[in-house]
């Protein structure tokens, strides 16, 4: 017998997600006591390819089969429109231009409390290592990630109202990457992509564009490695206003981009109602104690990680 998917199972998949993360992290600070200050970036590839499919993408099918939920209704593995495909793709570079930007904002500000670290990311030497990079950062985590987030998180939470799943969905998201740092631009890409899913009622909406915002970022980070001179991310004023001044030219391009879209997917997908104001719907979602736990965890590292870099 087939069981319902629900809010607090998913939230439940969530957390146990985040206490793998924790001890992975854990024992990840352990390695990297033990084998030298290179051991993240050394093993990069392999610390991705863990957190995706064993911290990731493990629970979320061990929840799903267990409760012998439907798995294309679930996952909307419905084929994704070739021409709804191509507008993605055309918005995933204003996309993450306008993305960029608010992570940006964060981290200059950020960055007066102390020196703001690079991400460690193994650089692709050649066209092959590029390749390997782009399935492992690009494709990895937009399929896992996309099914966890856009997956189950998406379908239990479209209870409350299709677009307000979206919206507490992309909040999620940005939590779920459990970094100060980088919380704005995952919050809005979430809701770009969780309104793409909708749109489609195609999950493989959803991977695409997650997949090009990866990927986008993964050549780019190729192309300019020979510029990086600074282990930290250093914004000035006026590099911070031109950032602003693109990304609001890219935002205005998205808009233009996402008007195409609604036209190309009038018609083609059911939008579920809201089923309470806003302030219950705030009240309900923080009274499921997974939520409240993961919250208050991600406000302690984040605070964690102010007073670490304020210390150095």
């Amino acid at each position: 017998m087939r069981k319902r998917i629900t809010v607090t199972g998913v939230n439940k998949v969530f957390f146990f997600f985040a206490v793998l993360f924790m001890i992975f992290q854990f024992i990840l600070v352990a390695f990297t006591i033990t084998q030298g200050e290179n051991f993240i970036t050394e093993q990069t590839y392999k610390i991705i390819l863990v957190n995706e499919y064993i911290i990731i993408l493990i629970p979320v099918l061990v929840y799903t089969f267990y409760n012998k939920l439907p798995i294309k209704e679930t996952f909307r593995f419905n084929k994704l429109e070739l021409v709804h495909a191509l507008l993605i793709i055309l918005a995933s570079f204003p996309a993450y231009m306008a993305a960029l930007m608010f992570n940006n904002i964060a981290v200059y500000f950020i960055q007066f409390f102390g020196d703001v670290r690079q991400q460690p990311m193994p650089v692709p030497q050649n066209i092959m290592e590029l390749m390997v990079g782009l399935f492992i950062i690009a494709l990895t985590p937009a399929i896992c990630e996309e099914l966890l987030h856009r997956g189950l998180l998406l379908k239990a939470y479209e209870k409350r109202g299709s677009y307000r799943a979206v919206v507490i969905v992309s909040i999620l998201f940005g939590i779920f990457h459990f970094d100060i740092t980088n919380f704005f631009g995952p919050v809005f890409l979430g809701l770009i992509i969780g309104y793409y899913v909708i749109r489609t009622n195609s999950i493989f909406a959803g991977i695409l564009a997650h997949f090009m915002n990866n990927a986008i970022a993964e050549v780019i980070f190729y192309f300019t490695a020979d510029f990086r001179t600074s282990e930290s991310v250093q914004i000035s004023a006026a590099e911070l206003g031109s950032i602003i001044i693109l990304g609001l030219v890219s935002l205005f391009i998205l808009w233009l981009i996402m008007l195409l879209f609604n036209k190309a997917t009038e018609g083609k997908f059911e939008v579920k109602p809201p089923i309470s104001s806003v302030k219950n719907d705030i009240r309900s979602i923080t009274s499921h104690w997974p939520i409240t736990v993961i919250s208050l965890l991600y406000l302690l590292l984040a605070l964690l990680y102010i007073v670490s870099i304020a210390s150095i």
